[in-house]
Parts: structure tokens; C-alpha cells; sequence
């Protein structure tokens, strides 16, 4: 079977049903702790009766609450956790948009997130804390650089 024929699940209930035909419904009963005919109706298209909300609704549902709440970072590290399973992690998709005037001000930025990397390597802090005070400093450069980019285009004119 060539890829394309293969089926591409998009919904969360075709997740759930191509789980259940790759790792198979006994299986995913043990992880679950639930009946078989439990793990049918998560892997059933919700126009169906019988359908209840499925493991990764009842996950995007809790981070949209977190998120409302103000806990996006709680959500980015639960995310980060399960990306962890194919060596992934999350980042925005949106690009950085710088919160200082001068490309002076948004360099005096950067330093604050690279001194916290800084103390929690010397704290011995754990790796995923460093990953994401990384990406911290990761985004605070990209502002820079994107106001950097602004004056240049300013001041001299395109880039090429």
C-alpha cells in the first residue's frame, strides 16, 4: 500500500481509530483502562450514536481551559512531554514580534532570559527546564533580530 492510500487521520476520532488498527484495541484497553466497547466509541465519527469524547478531545479541552486561565506554559510543557516520544518539542508558529522601540532596547531584552539560563544551569536545574528557558532566550533574539532587520531596512535600505 503506498503512502497516499494509506489512511491520513485528521479528526481526533481518526487518531483514535488508526491507534486502535496499529496497536490494537487490546492494547490500547490496558492503557486506558477501559472496555472494549469503550475504545469503540472513542474511535467512532461523532455524527455516530454512541459516541463519547475521546482521550485527545478531554486533552484539548483541559489545555483551551488552561490556556483561558492564563496557563499557556503548562500547556507548552504537557505538549512538550508528549512530543518528547518523537524527539519534538513545540514552538510557536507565529513570528516574533519584537515588544521594545529600539533594536537597543530589545538587545538590554535579551539579557534577562540569558541570565535565567544561565542560574538554572548552575542551579543543575533539569534538561527540560533548560530546553525551555532556551527557547525564552531563542525568542528574545528573534525579536531582536526582527527589530534589527527593521532598522536596517530603514536606515540602508532592503537587504539584498
Amino acid at each position: 500500500m503506498s503512502e497516499s492510500d494509506k489512511m491520513q487521520p485528521v479528526k481526533s476520532w481518526e487518531i483514535m481509530l488508526l491507534s486502535r488498527e496499529r496497536v490494537g484495541a487490546r492494547e490500547l484497553q490496558k492503557i486506558f483502562s477501559r472496555g472494549h466497547g469503550q475504545i469503540n466509541r472513542y474511535c467512532r465519527n461523532p455524527h455516530a450514536n454512541d459516541v463519547q469524547r475521546n482521550p485527545i478531545d478531554r486533552l484539548r479541552l483541559m489545555f483551551e481551559k488552561l490556556c483561558e486561565r492564563g496557563e499557556p506554559e503548562l500547556v507548552r510543557t504537557s505538549l512538550n512531554l508528549l512530543a518528547e516520544t518523537i524527539d519534538c518539542r513545540v514552538k510557536p508558529i507565529k513570528c516574533p514580534r519584537p515588544d521594545k522601540i529600539t533594536v537597543e532596547e530589545e538587545c538590554l531584552d535579551d539579557f534577562p532570559e540569558l541570565t535565567e539560563l544561565d542560574r538554572l544551569i548552575a542551579r543543575r536545574e533539569h534538561p527540560n527546564l533548560i530546553k525551555r528557558q532556551a527557547e525564552r532566550v531563542q525568542s528574545e533574539v528573534d525579536e531582536t533580530v526582527v527589530r534589527y532587520i527593521e532598522f536596517w531596512e530603514k536606515h540602508y535600505g532592503g537587504i539584498r
